[in-house]
């Protein structure tokens, strides 16, 4: 059994995203700015009622850690009456180390290791991904010298995005023996959240230097919150036995 978040929590999630969404689409700032920084402090009170209440493994403060800097992310990037991009840019970069680090060490507290050669097999897509989506921002950075400075801190984000979810997909690959069905779901949500949270990343890039899309704030809004609840509440799932009183976890 796991500590899984209640049906209320979750609920509470949703609604927090929808608000923030309705409040950036509209430009309702004060809905903006009061319901954004929300989203992960939620999650961190998650996590920290399992570490705190529970025999958590070390790894769950690097977790923290990382949750820490993606709020601080959120809160650079929502403020748009100064540009802050690069501090949100560095911010989510320690994220993204920060939660390769969890996946890392996750696999080898398991007493499992890392097959090389499925490693290498499943880094394709990844990247391919890295390169095409390089090849087409690099013109649009080479023309704006604004952005030339920040080309090689995008290409050092772009790899490390990418590292992040090939180590998720290992976790999923180096599932020990005799696990149960709600272990195996634990460890889809993480390959799922980090996949959401390449594809929410894409979306901001795509919308901010190469072509506005469409309900851009929902896209990447809703991408971004679903793939960092897949993959808070996967690791935690894995790595935490629920509590005596499972419904006192943030009901």
């Amino acid at each position: 059994m796991f500590a899984k978040p209640t049906l209320s929590f979750t609920i509470t999630f949703a609604i927090v995203t929808l608000l923030e969404m309705v409040g950036d689409t509209l430009s309702i700032h004060w809905l903006h700015y009061g319901t954004k920084p929300l989203i992960m402090s939620l999650l961190l009170m998650y996590v920290w009622q399992n570490y705190r209440l529970t025999n958590s493994p070390a790894y769950i403060r690097l977790l923290l850690a990382g949750m820490g800097f993606a709020l601080l992310g959120d809160v650079f990037l929502m403020i748009r009456e100064v540009d802050l991009f690069a501090l949100g840019l560095g911010s989510f970069l320690v994220m993204q180390v920060s939660y390769s680090l969890v996946f890392w060490q996750s696999i080898y507290k398991n007493g499992q290791t890392i097959d090389s050669q499925s490693l290498w097999r499943t880094a394709i897509p990844f990247v391919l991904y890295d390169i095409v989506f390089l090849v087409l921002l690099e013109p649009v950075f080479s023309a704006n010298l604004t952005l030339t400075v920040l080309w090689w801190p995008v290409v050092v984000y772009v790899f490390c995005l990418s590292t992040m979810g090939l180590l998720a997909t290992q976790t999923l690959r180096s599932i020990p023996r005799g696990l149960n069905q709600q272990n195996l779901s634990a460890y889809r949500y993480v390959v799922a959240g980090a996949l959401q949270f390449i594809l929410s990343d894409s979306a901001i890039a795509v919308d901010k230097f190469l072509h506005p899309i469409a309900g851009a704030t929902w896209l990447i809004m809703g991408t971004y919150a679903a793939a960092q609840y897949l993959l808070v509440v996967g690791i935690i799932q894995q790595a935490v036995p629920t509590s005596p009183n499972p419904s006192s976890v943030l009901d």
